[in-house]
């Protein structure tokens, strides 16, 4: 396989400031994306030091032929992000309660292998199949898993908020993690979001976009965060998107 790769983000509408950020290597396979939490600028700096630390220990282990292998690798260096998030919050007081989404792709000749924390989402589209990978880490979701909800429509209508985290990269001294892996098959494409994109465009707008073979990737890229910005752009909005092509297509 390649991979044709494209990625854009911007503050929105609304924000003042972008507390996401991104980031990825189509050469070392791998893709970052994180939407910052915090007061004053402390969502920027746990996102952006969640993407230098993987971007970083992503591309050494590249480098140096993945000595462990790639779960193991992937799940640690989160870890290692996460005590760094919560140590620089303890010692700067401006950063106090920081911490970040995170969602991460490592890219290999046929597989995907994805992590994420937060509200941060993977989705495929496959042969006219649009499907979220990823399950939201969000009091909402939790308590629609635990069946105090029969639907997030009914919790919805209850006036349960979805934008409460229940889990992020440094709340907790260690941070729990969804790992899963999934095979790549040629003509997929994949998207990288924060909820700023999910929070205003709707899952079939969404496709939409997607399936316009007018657009290249990168227009794509651009209708997707243009489109949540014309429909009030009130967060920061990001996206990566990886279309995966036979060597020989």
């Amino acid at each position: 396989m390649k991979f044709d790769v494209a990625m854009r983000t911007d503050k929105g509408v609304v924000r003042e400031h972008n507390e996401d950020a991104i980031g990825g290597d189509p050469d070392a396979g791998f893709m970052i994306l994180a939407d910052g939490m915090g007061g004053a600028n402390a969502g920027e700096v746990a996102s952006s030091l969640s993407v230098e630390m993987l971007t970083s220990q992503l591309t050494g282990a590249s480098e140096a032929g993945y000595a462990e292998t790639g779960r193991e690798r992937l799940l640690n260096t989160i870890q290692d992000v996460n005590h760094a998030i919560q140590e620089l919050s303890q010692q700067v007081p401006e950063y106090q309660g920081m911490g970040t989404t995170l969602v991460v792709g490592l890219f290999t000749e046929h597989s995907l292998l994805y992590a994420h924390v937060g509200d941060s989402r993977l989705y495929r589209l496959r042969d006219g199949l649009f499907e979220q990978m990823t399950t939201d880490h969000t009091i909402i979701q939790e308590m629609v898993n635990l069946g105090d909800f029969a639907s997030f429509e009914q919790a919805l209508m209850a006036g349960v908020p979805t934008n409460v985290l229940s889990r992020a990269v440094g709340s907790e001294e260690i941070v729990d993690i969804d790992l899963s892996e999934t095979e790549i098959d040629n003509g997929d494409l994949y998207l990288f979001c924060s909820d700023g994109l999910t929070g205003m465009v709707t899952d079939d707008e969404i496709q939409s976009i997607l399936e316009n073979m007018n657009l290249d990737l990168m227009q794509q890229a651009d209708e997707l965060v243009e489109f949540a910005c014309r429909m009030g752009g009130v967060d920061n909005i990001s996206v990566i998107l990886v279309r995966a092509m036979a060597n020989d297509g």
